[in-house]
C-alpha cells in the first residue's frame, strides 16, 4: 500500500468529518504524524483545490473536492438506481435510509423524512452511533467477531453481540426502538452499505410485506425489479 496516498486520504477524511478548520499540527497530533509529513500532504492537496486555507493558516476542504464529488454522484449507478428506487417508491411516511460504517458511527448516504423533497434525501452525511442503528448492526453482522473488534471495540462490541447474533440468523434484522418506531435493514449485494425502513408503526403495518420491499429495493440497486411500496 502506498502509505503517503493513504495519509493524504486520512487528511482529506479529517478534514470531511470535522466541524471546524484545522491546523498542521493538530492534524498531525490526531492522524499521528510528523507535522513536516502534514505539511507536504497538504500542499499537494492545495495544488490539486482539494482543500483550502484561511487567513489563520487553517484548513478545510476545498472547492475541488466537491467537483470531485459532483462528479462521482452524477456517473455514479449507485446514485442513479437510488434516484430510480426513491422516484418509485414515493413520498411515505416510512423513512428509506442507505448508509455505510465509518468508524464506530454509520453515516447515512440516503435519508428520506416524510414531506420532504427526494432532493434533500441525497447526500445527507450525517453520522450516528452504531448501537443506535440497524443498518450499523447489520453491516457489522457481514463481519467476524475480531474484525467488529477492530472496528468498533470490545465494549461497544459486548454491547451489541446479541443484536448481532440476531442479525446473522436473518437476511432482514428488525428491532423495535420504541413506539411508531420499528426498523428493518439488510444488506445491500456486492457492496459495504446496507439500506432500512425506519418509523415503522409494527401494530398498523403488514411487516412481512415490508421484509419483501427492503430485500427487493436492495436488489433494485443491482438492477433488479422493485414492487410498491405499500403504506
Amino acid at each position: 500500500m502506498n502509505s503517503t496516498v493513504y495519509d493524504a486520504f486520512r487528511c482529506l477524511n479529517l478534514l470531511a468529518t470535522a466541524t471546524r478548520p484545522h491546523g498542521i499540527r493538530e492534524m498531525g497530533r490526531e492522524l499521528g504524524l510528523d507535522s513536516a509529513k502534514v505539511t507536504r500532504l497538504i500542499q499537494t492537496l492545495l495544488t490539486l483545490d482539494m482543500v483550502q486555507r484561511d487567513a489563520n493558516r487553517k484548513y478545510s476542504l476545498g472547492i475541488g473536492i466537491h467537483r470531485l464529488s459532483a462528479h462521482a454522484i452524477h456517473n455514479s449507478a449507485f446514485y442513479n438506481a437510488v434516484m430510480d428506487l426513491l422516484e418509485e417508491s414515493g413520498n411515505h411516511a416510512i423513512s428509506i435510509v442507505i448508509g455505510v460504517l465509518s468508524g464506530n458511527k454509520v453515516v447515512y448516504l440516503i435519508h428520506t423524512r416524510g414531506g420532504k423533497s427526494i432532493a434533500r434525501a441525497i447526500g445527507n452525511y450525517e453520522s450516528y452511533p452504531v448501537h443506535d442503528s440497524v443498518i450499523g448492526i447489520k453491516l457489522l453482522s457481514a463481519m467476524s467477531d475480531e474484525e467488529i473488534i477492530s472496528q468498533i471495540g470490545i465494549h461497544d462490541y459486548q454491547l451489541l453481540r446479541s443484536d448481532i447474533d440476531e442479525s446473522r440468523r436473518h437476511q432482514v434484522f428488525a428491532k423495535d426502538f420504541g413506539e411508531g418506531d420499528y426498523r428493518l435493514a439488510c444488506n445491500i449485494p456486492g457492496m459495504q452499505a446496507a439500506i432500512a425502513l425506519s418509523n415503522i408503526s409494527s401494530e398498523k403495518m403488514d411487516i412481512e410485506s415490508l421484509r419483501l420491499y427492503l430485500t427487493s429495493a436492495a436488489k433494485k440497486i443491482s438492477g433488479e425489479s422493485l414492487p410498491m411500496l405499500q403504506q
